[in-house]
């Protein structure tokens, strides 16, 4: 019984980085998410009009992230349990793709550092999944109360 205990609060943690309320976790994630976001779109802006071609993936991408940070900002403001769910699929799958394309790029660079980089950026997103998972799931459980999930 304690095992599956452990392995529960390690899939829906209480708090985020283990001090703080998962609301304000997740408005921190969706804070430096924002900011990362546009300072990418920049960066890719930057880039096409100088023509590099990468330029455009990177700015789609980064728009997309753009986007999603504000509909994690927005639900997390308004407690709207769908915004919430939608980033977490939504950040989900970006990080899906990343470690493919990752994976591939380093199998033909054969970049050590990269591999580093992919598997600590994966780690950290992955995390914060879980975190904007659990106060969604939070938010739920105070809205309807306890559901039982068969």
């Amino acid at each position: 019984m304690a095992s599956s205990t452990s392995s529960s609060s390690l899939i829906k943690p209480q708090s985020c980085c283990l001090c703080l309320p998962l609301r304000t976790g997740t408005i921190i994630i969706g804070v430096i998410s924002l900011i990362l976001s546009l300072l990418g779109v920049s960066f890719s802006i930057y880039q096409v009009v100088f023509g590099i071609t990468e330029g455009w993936v990177d700015l789609v991408i980064d728009f997309i992230h753009l986007i999603l940070a504000s509909i994690l900002l927005h639900g997390v403001r308004t407690e709207r349990i769908t915004l919430l769910w939608t980033w977490v699929l939504g950040t989900g799958t970006l990080v899906i793709i990343s470690i493919i394309v990752g994976i591939v790029i380093i199998i033909l660079t054969n970049s050590i550092l990269g591999a580093i980089l992919l598997l600590v950026v994966s780690a950290c997103q992955s995390y914060f999944i879980l975190v904007v998972r659990s106060y969604a799931i939070q938010i739920a459980t105070e809205q309807n109360g306890p559901q039982v999930v068969a």
